[in-house]
């Protein structure tokens, strides 16, 4: 990885990580930036025929407070308190609202072939059940702490099938979001 990409704008800094990306494989690596951990590289989409995801948290200053483990089935986003959601991926809303699962406000969204993603302790819900979301312009909430929540921050989940209906499963979200597009715009 060369060290332009962090300070340099434009297509160079895309293609020089994908290839690094490609040459390594599918494991992560990090790069420290100033006090926060970057990853520098991770896994490649999983579904095959999809289109890049996104991060979901519009800030320049969120970053994973808390990785996914057989103990945390997500990636915890950590940003200030009404920091816009957007959703990684574009889809339909298939729930808008408060669960009892721990999530407090949340929103999960459909993205076709058994893909969906859950973004929880949401402070305040935007979108609306039925609604189309698009990748990165779409609102769906703002970071709080509603549910169990401890501190300021987003949990997103990947499932496949229907978010807690019987036979689906959590994955990795990790693996949803492309290298290329991982990074808040400041490290792009």
């Amino acid at each position: 990885m060369s060290s332009a990409f962090i300070g340099a704008q434009g297509a160079s800094q895309e293609s020089t990580l994908r290839s690094e990306a490609t040459r390594l494989g599918p494991r992560r690596r990090f790069r420290r930036v100033g006090t926060a951990a970057v990853a520098a590289t991770v896994l490649a989409l999983a579904v095959a025929g999809t289109t890049s995801a996104y991060w979901p948290v519009a800030s320049r200053s969120s970053y994973v407070s808390q990785w996914y483990s057989s103990h945390h089935r997500g990636i915890d986003l950590a940003a200030a308190s009404g920091t816009h959601i957007v959703p990684a991926r574009s889809g339909r809303v298939v729930f808008a609202g408060w669960k009892s699962n721990c999530g407090g406000y949340q929103v999960w969204v459909y993205h076709g072939n058994g893909l969906y993603t859950a973004y929880y302790h949401m402070r305040k819900v935007y979108a609306r059940r039925g609604q189309y979301v698009t990748a990165q312009r779409t609102t769906i909430g703002l970071v709080g702490r509603s549910g169990c929540a401890s501190g300021y921050h987003t949990h997103v989940e990947r499932w496949h099938g229907s978010p807690w209906r019987s036979g689906s499963y959590r994955v990795n979200p990790w693996t949803l979001i492309d290298y290329g597009y991982y990074f808040p715009s400041r490290y792009r």
